[in-house]
């Protein structure tokens, strides 16, 4: 049963507003709270994430990825965040709720853009996903939505309707450097006709020697057609993206780091299973770019959330459908 605009913005609503620093101190001390959308254009891909951290700071984030790939972080001293509501304020980049769509504007240093998001799925909750000892996420996604508004790539303004984007929002304790590492992605098809979408995830331990959890999304229009978890879903990983990343944000943390790496497998893979259904997926990372983040356990290293522009294709039966994807697809790979 397919529901209206107006009720997935409802439940839009009702799942996604900020949590907000936690009252007790200590618990504030390890808080991380974020919002993060991914618009997918003709030919190109953007980012744009709102960070909350513990000490009560924040940063905006933009990226856009094309034939190359250009971020920018901009800190923010002071965000206006109020717990229980949509709209936020980091200085020049802000995300609103309006007439039951989300807003996010970036006017600031970095990819400038104005977008209006419209719901086109229902969002999925996971809380307390663990992280180490202590550290703890939960999950947030609208993994389908619909994006129209401009974004200014390579200096020049591309204007955009209707393409497909993603959103999800993070909250949780735990410190950057921890024994986690993950890999992301969020695949959609290159044609619009196509109603299949999928988001899948992988969690370890930072040394990348044992699996925490693995998850497989697959919807069909707005619907979550079938959720594969843990031992339905399999991921292998083949290969490096051995070019230097083609932009790290910002720029100080690089100094740190070697110019090469073989943080982001050339292919990732996974078979997802339950009964009589089945689906496999092949990405095959492109151009990436990273978005550096000092350790919290070590003074020494630094976290890289790698964020690559990827092609998918993706094969299965599920719910008595041949399914079959082929497009792009934003790949995040963390490290260190």
């Amino acid at each position: 049963m397919s529901l209206s605009a107006a009720r997935l913005s409802a439940l839009a609503a009702d799942a996604d507003p900020w949590r907000g620093l936690p009252f007790e101190l200590e618990a504030r001390r390890d808080y991380k709270e974020w919002q993060h959308f991914v618009v997918f254009g003709e030919d190109w891909t953007s980012l744009f994430n709102l960070s909350l951290e513990g000490g009560g700071a924040g940063k905006a984030i933009t990226v856009v990825c094309r034939q190359a790939w250009r971020g920018h972080v901009a800190r923010c001293p002071r965000p206006e965040v109020r717990p229980g509501r949509m709209d936020a304020t980091f200085d020049r980049a802000a995300m609103r709720w309006r007439g039951g769509r989300y807003e996010i504007v970036n006017h600031g240093d970095g990819a400038r853009m104005e977008v209006v998001l419209a719901p086109a799925s229902v969002p999925s909750l996971s809380h307390d996903i663990r992280l180490g000892p202590g550290a703890h996420l939960s999950w947030c996604l609208v993994p389908r939505l619909l994006a129209s508004g401009w974004v200014e790539i390579e200096g020049q303004r591309r204007s955009f309707e209707d393409r497909p984007a993603y959103h999800d929002h993070n909250w949780g304790r735990f410190r950057w450097g921890g024994d986690f590492s993950w890999e992301w992605g969020c695949a959609v098809p290159s044609d619009p006709a196509v109603p299949w979408t999928v988001v899948f995830s992988r969690m370890n331990d930072r040394a990348r020697t044992r699996t925490t959890a693995t998850s497989v999304f697959l919807l069909r229009g707005g619907a979550i057609v079938r959720y594969f978890r843990n031992t339905e879903a399999r991921f292998t990983a083949e290969g490096a993206v051995d070019a230097r990343p083609s932009g790290r944000v910002p720029a100080a943390a690089a100094l740190l780091l070697p110019d090469h790496d073989r943080d982001v497998p050339r292919w990732t893979r996974f078979e997802a299973s339950r009964g009589g259904e089945s689906l496999s997926g092949e990405i095959e990372a492109g151009v990436r770019g990273q978005i550096l983040v000092p350790s919290e356990t070590d003074v020494r290293r630094v976290v890289r959330l790698n964020e690559a522009h990827a092609r998918a294709r993706i094969r299965g039966v599920c719910a008595g459908e041949a399914v079959e994807l082929d497009g792009p697809c934003l790949l995040e790979v963390v490290r260190g």
